[in-house]
């Protein structure tokens, strides 16, 4: 772990995936992240299916290593008035509060901003939720598939150049983002509360993160009064040197030639298609947009007569911006990607042994570290005693079904 939030002690209410990611990426760049979990039944992501993926003998929840990374683990029941007194102990130093928990929850075990910072009034308290917390609908909660993909708009434009509906690309994809923004603005809240001594209030939500990676064309909708800047399928897409194109092995490579009339003659070169290039049909930009449709079915003409490797090779020379459209499986595998440390190893539950994806800013040069998640309250007692309880109290409240 980074030692950029070292000395910075998080505590964590929350559960499935946004907020909890927030905390990991606290807890990434050094922050002491304790996860509150209720005894009973704790984070249901640690037992929640993934796309119908079999289950592991190791019984490993690849999902649960990578949103709670980075952790300690205190299983307590924050109903009872012994649960929140030892909440209250955990807060009464620590810098900032994470929750996701809807408000009616938040009223219910008093953990709102209000009873937060009568334990702690220089606590910044830091807000997952679906919405926002504001407008008719702050009170409901939202997942990613519904908040962030479709809500934003960003569902109904991927769908424009497909045949039906595209569902979100995977797992967490918009709770995760929204997760770096919560931790981003807390990072934000920890400088001002230095240099002022204000503490903040953070909120992000997963449609104002939706609405955020999506702006460019929520902007625009309104400009052109259109529903979204129009996409085109393949065959009659503006830029003919801006589309993928399909090898003879059925493998795509994506030219990104934004430039248009200097990567048209660099790129022309070197396909060895000069020809391409003197055609007048294809010698502008305004040209090409005028015949796309034709200079788009010659560039899958000369594309499909090589294979993924033989044009590796042959692209290799090319200044234009391209890559091959990988699997998960091969960015996993990806020399940049082992080179950046952008995938750390860890050693999940004290026995498997596996790769996380770190989170994407790194600090001195260095990639990040990683400690696996915790078991279910794994480090219930541990806490409690160096919060100065006795074991007298601690075992008291096991036996009330306080803590485990």
């Amino acid at each position: 772990m980074y030692d950029i939030l070292e000395g910075v002690r998080v505590v964590e209410v929350s559960m499935f995936a946004f907020g909890p990611s927030a905390a990991a990426v606290l807890g990434e760049w050094g922050a002491d992240v304790v996860k509150v979990v209720h005894p009973a039944f704790g984070d249901p992501m640690r037992a929640q299916a993934i796309a119908n993926l079999p289950s592991r003998e190791d019984d490993l929840s690849f999902m649960w290593e990578i949103l709670n990374r980075n952790k300690r683990c205190i299983a307590v029941d924050l109903s009872t008035d012994a649960g929140r007194s030892i909440l209250d102990d955990l807060l009464v130093d620590a810098d900032v509060f994470l929750t996701n928990f809807l408000p009616d929850s938040r009223e219910k075990l008093r953990i709102d901003v209000d009873d937060v910072r009568a334990v702690n009034d220089r606590i910044i308290y830091a807000r997952a939720s679906g919405q926002g917390v504001r407008g008719p609908e702050a009170e409901k909660g939202g997942f990613d598939h519904t908040s962030y993909w479709c809500r934003s708009g960003i569902a109904h434009s991927a769908a424009q150049v497909g045949v039906e509906f595209i569902p979100q690309v995977g797992p967490a994809f918009g709770d995760l983002a929204s997760g770096f923004a919560l931790a981003s603005g807390v990072a934000g809240a920890l400088y001002r509360r230095e240099r002022t001594g204000r503490p903040a209030v953070v909120d992000v939500s997963l449609l104002g993160m939706g609405v955020w990676m999506f702006g460019p064309a929520i902007v625009a909708s309104e400009l052109y009064d259109v529903d979204t800047i129009p996409r085109q399928r393949h065959q009659d897409l503006p830029n003919p040197l801006v589309a993928a194109y399909e090898t003879s092995d059925g493998r795509q490579i994506y030219i990104a030639g934004v430039r248009t009339d200097g990567d048209w003659l660099n790129f022309c070169t070197t396909i060895e298609r000069p020809d391409l290039a003197d055609d007048p049909r294809f010698a502008d930009g305004p040209a090409r947009l005028a015949n796309r449709v034709e200079c788009i079915s010659k560039l899958d003409e000369v594309f499909a007569a090589r294979s993924l490797d033989e044009w590796r090779e042959l692209l290799d020379g090319l200044t234009t911006p391209w890559t091959v459209v990988q699997t998960a499986h091969e960015a996993f595998h990806d020399p940049q990607v082992s080179a950046n440390g952008y995938v750390v190893p860890v050693t999940a539950q004290g026995r498997t042994a596996m790769k996380l994806v770190a989170s994407p800013v790194q600090f001195d040069e260095q990639p990040a570290e990683v400690t696996p998640a915790p078991e279910h309250g794994e480090h219930t007692e541990q806490i409690l005693l160096e919060r100065g309880h006795a074991w007298d109290d601690i075992a008291a409240w096991k036996e009330q079904k306080v803590i485990i």
